[in-house]
């Protein structure tokens, strides 16, 4: 019975120890070669979302760092696709500064060391369209000497991203955001965010997040600094979680495009809540008809966005 119970014992044992060989094979480094090695490295937030939209937006041409757009169906009519958003955080450069411009061939050489696709953001009016009062963005003297260019003086060395700051800060302290800017005209159509910069620095009211967005890009371009306007969609946690009509900008600084939100004041670094339908040079080169309506009321056709998952991702994985 003592013999029957010592292997007994001894088969238990070495059943054990088979058992923890199979479950922790240690090398002699002493690494256990069976666990999962932990996924390690810089990480962002996304958001992944369903979206149906009325035309014209074309947004297989926005995939970005920012943006990955995969097309479910395209009627012509509208449009269904599947939208990842990603935060995005761009790298502060103190060295980049505001060209000095005193003299016309300033400008001109300034104008002539960008790209062609980029000169048009920076473009005053009367040249964009051939007469001023055409656009939204239109910038004039007043702007430059008395507003832009006082900050720009006020920064140390002319700092590109102080002098941003600074003309950000300053216009979210004067100008007030009217969020329901639907104005109807005399045929009883809604005016959607169709208001002149000049209009807005004078009233210090914006009829909506566009003309926000496109007097700061004026002020900027006075500066000789290339601008765009972007138009899309935001998801206001604070308002309850919904989607709602946005505009922000981008600024050219050393060779990119860096985002701006100049209304919630953040430079280089957009949340996962921002997704982009359009980059424009200005509102009105958008087409219209998506933001006149007399029947909806609302200023631009439906459009359904149906969360599906959103979390952090490794940053190596978004360019896979």
């Amino acid at each position: 019975m003592k013999r029957a119970s010592i292997v007994f014992a001894l088969i238990f044992l070495v059943t054990i120890a088979t058992f923890s060989g199979c479950v922790s094979q240690k090398e002699e480094n002493g690494v256990d070669v069976n666990t999962t090695p932990v996924q390690t490295g810089k990480t962002v937030s996304y958001l992944k979302a369903k979206i149906n939209i009325s035309q014209p937006y074309d947004l297989s041409d926005l995939n970005s760092s920012g943006q990955k757009v995969v097309i479910i169906r395209d009627s012509g009519m509208r449009l269904e696709a599947i939208v990842t958003l990603y935060g995005i955080t761009y790298p502060f450069d103190d060295t980049a500064t505001i060209p000095i411009i005193e003299t016309e061939e300033d400008a001109i050489k300034v104008l002539n060391s960008f790209p062609d696709d980029v000169a048009l953001y920076v473009l005053p009016e009367d040249v964009l369209y051939g007469e001023k009062g055409v656009g939204t963005v239109g910038w004039d003297a007043y702007m430059r000497e008395r507003v832009a260019l006082r900050y720009a003086k006020e920064d140390a060395d002319y700092n590109l991203y102080g002098t941003a700051f600074l003309i950000m800060k300053d216009q979210r302290t004067v100008v007030r955001v009217d969020e329901s800017p639907y104005l109807k005209d005399e045929n009883g159509y809604a005016n959607w965010w169709l208001q002149h910069a000049t209009d807005t620095i004078a009233s210090k009211k914006a009829l909506g997040y566009g003309p926000y967005a496109t007097l700061y890009a004026a002020l900027m371009r006075s500066l000789m600094v290339p601008t765009k306007v972007v138009y899309g969609l935001y998801y206001d946690i604070e308002e309850g979680g919904v989607w709602k009509p946005y505009a922000w900008n981008e600024l050219y600084i050393n060779g990119k495009w860096v985002p701006v939100d100049p209304y919630r004041e953040k430079i280089g670094v957009l949340s996962r809540y921002y997704m982009t339908l359009d980059e424009t040079v200005d509102l009105v080169e958008l087409d219209f008809s998506c933001y006149r309506s007399n029947l909806e009321g609302k200023g631009c056709k439906p459009y359904t966005i149906e969360i599906i998952e959103q979390g952090e991702v490794l940053e190596s994985e978004i360019n896979k």
